[in-house]
Order: C-alpha cells, then structure tokens, then sequence
C-alpha cells in the first residue's frame, strides 16, 4: 500500500501526477487516464493501450505479415509491460 500522496489543482483544473504515482503505474507522456469515483473518493488507472497506440512500436520498421499476427505482438507488448 502506498502512502498518502497529494497534488494541488491549478486554477484551470490541472494539476501534476506525483512521480510515484508515475512509476507505479508506468505512465507515460499523453497517455490517457481513467478517473472512475467510488464512494466520494477518485480511482485514478491508467488506459490500457489500444492497437492504435502501439502503431508504430516496432522500431526496426518489421511489420507483421497478418492481423492475426499483429494482434498477437501487441497483446505481448501490453502484458510485458504490466508484468
């Protein structure tokens, strides 16, 4: 469990995810987030990544040959990055 950890909101609503908030749930920049409130409270999780998002992960320009093929390289970037 973590400890407390607080933020302060700007006058325009924004406000800066502590850093080990960040690393905890391996966040990165423009990534989107999803605010879910629970009894008078706010969980904060990260969105898990979509196809779309990870279009263009392979850095060696490979490209899968099928869909299917596809599909499964990106499941594996998704749970890689979870573990």
């Amino acid at each position: 469990m973590f400890p407390m950890i607080k933020s302060t909101l700007t006058e325009k609503w924004q406000t800066t995810i502590p850093a080990e908030v960040r690393r905890a749930l391996h966040l990165k920049p423009r990534q989107r987030l999803i605010y879910e409130l629970i009894d008078g409270g706010v969980v904060v999780r990260a969105q898990p990544e979509t196809l779309k998002d990870l279009y263009g992960f392979l850095a060696d320009g490979k490209t899968s040959s099928s869909k299917s093929e596809e599909r499964d390289v990106a499941r594996k970037a998704r749970v890689a990055r979870y573990k």
